[in-house]
């Protein structure tokens, strides 16, 4: 009896790991493949559906307003996505997997650092506001040159906001759920307001995926362990550590970034 229950433990093992790959290798895919149609052979459908979207620009300054406010006031895009986690941490039904929760929730947010990686290695790709080709129309209130200096792809907004969604859906399926209607609608917003072309979101997001299954390898599951272990050890500091993370992860470390960004300029 001992010997078949130890078949149907390794059994279910090895099939949650083929399950695993097999999702790392689709993210992959997909991260290859919208960089192949970003900088090599760009669909003719991607620039009719953001040409279809952007048809609504200007056409309610009420609506222009709603998708600015939900692209950039991280109190109701970035802030809500972490309450999820803060959910999932305290499901006590969960209590037992607060380490995968941890390592791939900062793998989540690691995901906008690979992004930004991406970003500086490949070929400069304008935003949709600044393609020529695309001539769109800025939305009430925004500004054509809006991020002229970066460049689009992949979306490290994306790469977040899907890869927090992810994460919680991995652990708790009708808030997952949630959480990745809810990015859809952030990610909607910064096609809308043309910072991103599709393809942008659909390779940030993927490039997530595959960073949180990467994280889920044991190396960093062990990582997790210790982090896990310390919140129940030293809770007094565990705790306020997590809430400056948490703040950097809601808000995209946008501060940090402009501080630094700018003791740069000063110096050099």
């Amino acid at each position: 009896m001992t010997s078949l229950s130890s078949r149907h433990i390794d059994s279910v093992n090895d099939s949650g790991l083929v399950r695993e790959s097999l999702i790392a290798l689709a993210a992959l895919f997909l991260v290859i493949s919208t960089t192949l149609i970003t900088f090599v052979t760009p669909l003719d459908l991607e620039y009719q559906l953001m040409l279809t979207i952007n048809q609504m620009a200007q056409k309610s300054e009420t609506f222009d307003y709603v998708m600015h406010a939900l692209s950039e006031l991280h109190l109701i895009s970035g802030v809500m996505l972490v309450a999820g986690f803060w959910a999932v941490w305290f499901t006590p039904s969960l209590v037992n997997r607060r380490v995968e929760l941890l390592t791939c929730s900062i793998a989540a947010f690691g995901s906008a650092a690979v992004s930004r990686i991406m970003q500086k290695l490949t070929p400069e790709h304008p935003r949709p506001l600044q393609d020529q080709v695309l001539n769109m129309t800025p939305p009430t209130g925004i500004d054509a040159q809006t991020l002229h200096d970066f460049s689009s792809f992949p979306s490290d907004h994306g790469a977040v906001y899907i890869g927090l969604a992810w994460v919680i859906w991995r652990l708790h399926r009708r808030l997952g759920l949630a959480a990745f209607a809810f990015a859809a609608l952030l990610c909607f917003t910064r096609i809308y307001l043309g910072f991103h072309f599709i393809t942008d979101i659909i390779g940030g997001g993927a490039l997530a995926i595959l960073t949180v299954q990467i994280a889920l390898l044991p190396p960093f599951q062990r990582i997790g362990g210790y982090m896990a272990g310390f919140s129940q050890t030293r809770p007094q500091w565990f705790y306020p550590l997590a809430f400056l993370g948490c703040y950097g992860i809601a808000t995209l470390a946008d501060e940090l970034r402009e501080l630094v960004g700018g003791l740069l300029r000063v110096m050099f």
